[in-house]
């Protein structure tokens, strides 16, 4: 039988006391829980590296792409624009014909110089011929200013001697004669065309050269007629100095000579930009130049690939 406590018994007593404590635990925790935001709190801004504070990170400038909005950029040497230079060379001769010499500098610049053999009349009225030949190495490739030089050294310049005839006793006679340090520097100054493609505006060479004299340079005929090789062919350099210069000169600004240069110079800077916008050269495609100029001796053009 369970005893009364008050007008309660001990069952409704020990309810009502749970009662009061849940019912505080309530408020306790409604205070120290508060509810969640609806908007999610933002995290905390990060520092610069090395310096303390709440300073976010500025955003760093973006780079803007050289040229033209939109458009591409590319730089061509213009020693790339005329073609391998190991190709190239400077063929001076005329054993067999007055026009062996000749000339190789790039796409397109090809031709020949007519020079003619040197012929010197002895004291005794014979004559004593002369004929040149020597080959070029590939030339040193240099600039200097806006302008590229191709640098052709010949290691032996050989002057054939001659008397009376070109059996082998006349072969005998006279010994022949060499010339070293012989160098043909050809100049370049390049430019633009109406079509903003590079060409070249002016083109200028310059041979030089000595002779080294042999242990012999004079010879007697009929006993009172001297023949000096050495000075025969130091006249002969002088001579074939000019015509080798302007013949070269005079070459290379023919209408016919820059007109091959120019169309293979075309087709050079096509497959050249298309292959940079990543496309195929021998689709038919079409590179649109924007804008184009030389700095120095560089080709720089900023263009736009036209599929």
């Amino acid at each position: 039988m369970e005893k009364k406590w008050g007008h309660m018994t001990r069952t409704q007593g020990l309810a009502g006391i749970l009662t009061i404590l849940l019912l505080h635990s309530g408020v306790v925790a409604a205070q120290v829980f508060p509810p969640r935001p609806s908007q999610p709190t933002p995290s905390s801004p990060v520092p610069y590296p090395g310096q303390p504070g709440q300073m976010p990170i500025q955003p760093a400038p973006v780079p803007q792409p050289s040229g033209l909005p939109g458009s591409l950029a590319k730089t061509i040497p213009f020693v790339a624009l005329l073609g391998d230079p190991t190709k190239a060379f400077i063929q001076i001769g005329n054993m067999r014909s007055p026009t062996d010499t000749n000339f190789l500098l790039g796409r397109g610049l090809t031709g020949r110089i007519t020079l003619e053999k040197y012929i010197h009349e002895a004291g005794n009225g014979n004559p004593v011929v002369l004929h040149v030949n020597g080959l070029s190495n590939p030339p040193i490739v240099s600039t200097e200013g806006p302008e590229l030089r191709l640098q052709f050294v010949i290691p032996s310049l050989v002057f054939k001697t001659y008397y009376k005839d070109y059996s082998g006793e006349g072969d005998g006679k006279l010994g022949d004669v060499t010339a070293e340090k012989v160098t043909v520097d050809v100049y370049f100054t390049p430019t633009i065309d109406q079509r903003k493609l590079p060409t070249y505006h002016a083109a200028r060479v310059v041979l030089n050269g000595e002779i080294k004299e042999p242990e012999k340079c004079t010879y007697f005929f009929d006993v009172i007629f001297p023949v000096n090789v050495c000075g025969l062919a130091k006249e002969y350099l002088k001579t074939i100095k000019p015509t080798i210069e302007n013949g070269l000169r005079e070459g290379l600004l023919q209408p016919q000579t820059r007109g091959q240069f120019e169309q293979q110079i075309f087709q050079f800077i096509r497959s050249e930009l298309l292959t940079q916008a990543g496309l195929n050269p021998m689709s038919r495609a079409q590179p649109q130049i924007l804008q184009s100029s030389f700095q120095g001796p560089d080709y720089i053009v900023n263009f736009i690939p036209r599929p």
